[in-house]
Formats: structure tokens, sequence, C-alpha cells
């Protein structure tokens, strides 16, 4: 196989990185494209969250990815995945005129085995921007962010009347689209006019409140604000800015990157407990080598490990059950 197959389950504290096609930066922050960002990301997790599929506890977008921290309740991240990216492509295309991906097919997926470490990757989402050097603050982010919301309060995002809902489509001016009703049709969604967009507490740390466990990301965050300020001072160096971040052109690409680096699949704190999780993943990826193999060569009612997700969604293969949390 090209790519290990990743497994999938259920109640799995996660941390996803998703990138751009060549890295350009089609998520600049430019007000149309922060609101079309905001309102597509909230109507997707909006809608798992009711489902009571996926929660959120921390994102930013970046310009040219995003970063999501949360909790896969149903083991369905591949779905919201997809959702969310079919829907902010097609927004992002109307947007500007363009056709085809604006996401990498992959993405970046770390299962989070300890609340210090989900403390961690929080603190390290709303510190992207600032490790960056584009701005001196979380709080200066143009871009999309839950830097400044709290716990279970919504976050009220109106539908924007740009792109797919600006109203305005060119074949509604067309004789056949006038003579066929189809222009009739136009600009028509099933999309809500206003959706919310929630970040829940990650089951982490019980013994604090939901503001002292919200006050401890934000106290790491201004750790990371200092680290970073220090080592702009050192190196003599200034953030780029909100306005010019906002002003880059959203087919532009950064400079090369390294290639071929290690791309962790999980990540803790405790040495017994990363172990544990190294060999678990080892022991998954070769049950599903031979149950992939027995199922090409025909025997159909092979069973594949618990979190198999292409072999169970697409051919719906037998499965074993996910072992209780």
């Amino acid at each position: 196989m090209a790519t290990p197959p990743r497994q999938v389950l259920p109640n799995q504290l996660f941390y996803v990185t998703a990138r751009t096609v060549t890295r350009s930066m089609r998520l600049r922050p430019d007000p149309r494209t922060v609101q079309t960002a905001a309102y597509c990301l909230a109507v997707v997790a909006s809608r798992y969250r009711r489902l009571g599929k996926l929660v959120l506890h921390e994102f930013v977008f970046m310009s040219n990815h995003y970063h999501i921290l949360g909790t896969d309740v149903a083991g369905c991240l591949p779905d919201f995945v997809r959702d969310l990216n079919a829907l902010l492509s097609r927004a992002l295309n109307a947007l500007r005129g363009l056709s085809g991906a604006n996401f990498e097919k992959g993405y970046g997926l770390v299962r989070v085995l300890s609340g210090e470490k989900a403390l961690e990757h929080a603190a390290y989402t709303l510190a992207n921007p600032v490790a960056a050097g584009l701005v001196a603050r979380a709080t200066d982010w143009p871009g999309l962010s839950s830097v400044a919301m709290e716990y279970d309060t919504p976050l009220r995002v109106d539908r924007p009347a740009v792109g797919l809902w600006s109203g305005q489509v060119a074949h509604v001016t067309r004789r056949s689209s006038r003579s066929s009703n189809r222009a009739v049709h136009a600009c028509r969604t099933r999309l809500p006019e206003h959706a919310e967009l929630v970040i829940d507490r990650p089951d982490v740390l019980p013994e604090l409140t939901d503001a002292e466990l919200r006050a401890e990301v934000k106290r790491r965050l201004a750790m990371r604000e200092r680290e970073s300020a220090r080592e702009r001072r050192r190196r003599r160096r200034k953030v780029l800015g909100a306005r010019k971040a906002a002003r880059v052109h959203y087919l532009a690409v950064p400079g090369r990157e390294e290639l071929f680096v290690r791309n962790p699949t999980f990540s803790g704190v405790v040495d017994e407990a990363r172990r544990a999780m190294a060999a678990a993943v080892k022991a998954f990826r070769r049950a599903y080598r031979i149950a992939s193999r027995r199922f090409r060569e025909g025997v159909r009612d092979v069973l594949f490990p618990a979190g198999t997700w292409l072999y169970r969604v697409r051919y719906q293969a037998r499965c074993e059950a996910a072992a209780p949390p």
C-alpha cells in the first residue's frame, strides 16, 4: 500500500492538519475569505455536533492550511474533513471564478493520548500565526480562529452574500436558461441563513472548571507568544502584519519546504502510553494488510480489525467491534 492505513475509532481525541494544493494562499485572511470559511466550518461542525458525532475544541485557519483539535465521538472524522473541504472548496471557487480542488487529498492526523498533549496542541494551534511571524499576538490574526471563543458559547455566523450565495449566476440571463426554467432555480440553497460555531471543552483535567481550563490554554498561548517575541528580537525580524497577510495573492506559493519528514500519528507524554500506542498501531497495520490481501483474493467474509475505514465504508467489509474507551 502506498500509505499506511489509518485506524478511525470512536471517542478519539484528534489533531488534524489540512493543506491547500501546492500550499497556495487560498485561505488568506481577507474579509470575504474569512467570512466564507467561518460559515462553512459552522455549517458542517454544527451538523456533526447536533448529531452527537464530532465536536471541536480549537481551530485556526492559516493562509495555506488549517488546524483543528477535536473529539471524534462516532468515528466519522474522514467524513467530517471531506464535507468541510468540499463545501469550502466550492465556496472559494465560486468566490474567485475558479474550478478544481483547493485542498490536498490527504490530511495529517495525530491521535492525542493525554490531557497534557491536548493542552499543548491547543496552545500550538492558537499560536500558529505568531510562530509563523505573521502577527505579534494571536488575537491580531484576522483569519478564522477560536482564540476569542469560550467553551459552549455559540458564535452566530451569517451566510455570506458572496461566492455561492452572491445571487449572481451567469446563466440566469441566457435565453435557454429562461426558457427551460433553469434560471428560476438559480442561487437556491438549503443551507441556513445563520449557523452556530461552538467549541467544546476537551475531556481532560476534570479537576478544573471550564473557565480554569480555558485560562490554562490562554496561559500557555501567552508563553508561546513571549517565546516567539524573544526569537524575533534575537534574529532582528519583524512580523509581516495582518494587512500584508490579507493582501497576498491567493495563488501565491511560499518557498520550498523540506520533504519526506516524519509525520507523527499519535502524541503523548508518558513513555508507556506511547509504547503501547506504537504497538497497537503496528498490530492494526499488520492485521489490516493480512485482511486486505485476503479480501483482494476474493475472500469477502474476512474480518478486518476495528477502526478500518476504507473497506468498511466503500466495500461494506466486516470489521471487529471497537473496544470501549
